[in-house]
């Protein structure tokens, strides 16, 4: 994006334009301490349920890593975000909630595959009862993968999350187990981004919104994870791609929104001349920005979507 287009959307997103506007509310790595928390438990939920906006995403990592990953705390959290918006929350989770459980900083490693099913039991066993018009769907085997409209345009959340989506540090589990789940999730994964895409062109949505926890514009290793290859290559390859031949078939304005790493930021560069209608959005959290983020999707503007965090209304910085 050139200067004079950053100095415009900077303006755009400074300005608040509200005509014909979608909002929603993004939650990402938060709270990781007892300072967060106080922080989310006095600030940030009041705001979020006083807000207008009609649901919540958010993109994992719902604790700190050296946090245990015990029941209790899944069935807390739940409850807490649940509360936000009452079935009008989607959660998808990240490596601190399940795939990071085995590690000993945690206080007490646990099986992360364990964890996982519990989280699925605890979060989605059943699953929140959303608004009829909001056409939830799910996705079998893989609750955590959801898909619903709101204001004409069409949302989807991913399962995908750092630590090399999972292929790095297993460290409790069977790792041939644990790959051929990690190689499942990730076939569950094309599959339900597919099927967003032909539901949002048939559909003739006016913008797709794609929420996962991992940043996965970064490489973890050399080379996509394929046939024998299946640790020290990077698990994100074959997914950056399909993201962009999702946005181009696609056709109209695509976000993708994901948490995991800094900074703060909003950019038009991750799709580049295969994809230039796909941007994204490296949400607050993860220590250095402790807010929700109001996001706000405007189809026929430019840009046609700006983001905000809750509290300080402080915009994302242009440029990841």
């Amino acid at each position: 994006m050139s200067i004079r287009s950053c100095a415009f959307v900077g303006l755009i997103l400074l300005a608040g334009v509200e005509a014909k506007a979608g909002d929603f509310i993004v939650l990402s790595d938060l709270p990781y301490t007892q300072d967060q928390q106080q922080v989310f438990d006095d600030q940030i939920i009041p705001a979020i349920k006083a807000d207008p906006a009609p649901f919540v995403i958010h993109v994992g990592d719902f604790k700190g890593s050296k946090e245990v990953c015990s029941d209790g705390l899944f069935q807390s959290v739940r409850d807490t975000l649940y509360d936000l918006k009452p079935g009008r929350v989607f959660l998808t989770p990240g490596d601190n909630d399940w795939t990071d459980c085995d590690r000993d900083s945690t206080g007490l490693a646990m099986r992360e595959y364990d964890r996982l099913s519990r989280l699925r039991q605890i979060f989605f066993a059943p699953a929140p009862e959303s608004p009829e018009e909001m056409g939830v769907v799910r996705q079998d085997g893989y609750p955590e993968n959801a898909r619903w409209v709101d204001q004409g345009v069409t949302f989807v959340t991913l399962h995908v999350v750092g630590t090399n989506n999972g292929r790095a540090q297993i460290l409790l589990d069977d790792v041939d187990f644990a790959l051929a789940q990690i190689g499942a999730r990730e076939q569950a994964n094309r599959v339900w981004l597919e099927g967003a895409v032909e539901q949002a062109r048939d559909a003739q949505a006016k913008a797709l919104v794609i929420a996962m926890q991992a940043d996965i514009t970064e490489p973890w290793g050399s080379g996509s994870c394929e046939g024998t290859t299946r640790t020290k290559c990077d698990a994100f390859a074959t997914l950056r791609d399909q993201l962009k031949l999702a946005a181009r078939r696609f056709g109209g304005p695509v976000l993708l929104i994901h948490g995991d790493s800094d900074p703060y930021c909003l950019d038009q560069e991750f799709g580049g001349d295969q994809a230039p209608n796909l941007w994204r959005l490296n949400s607050a959290g993860d220590y250095a920005v402790i807010d929700a983020v109001k996001v706000t999707v405007q189809p026929d503007s430019t840009p046609p979507f700006r983001a905000q965090t809750l509290l300080s209304g402080q915009a994302p910085r242009q440029g990841c």
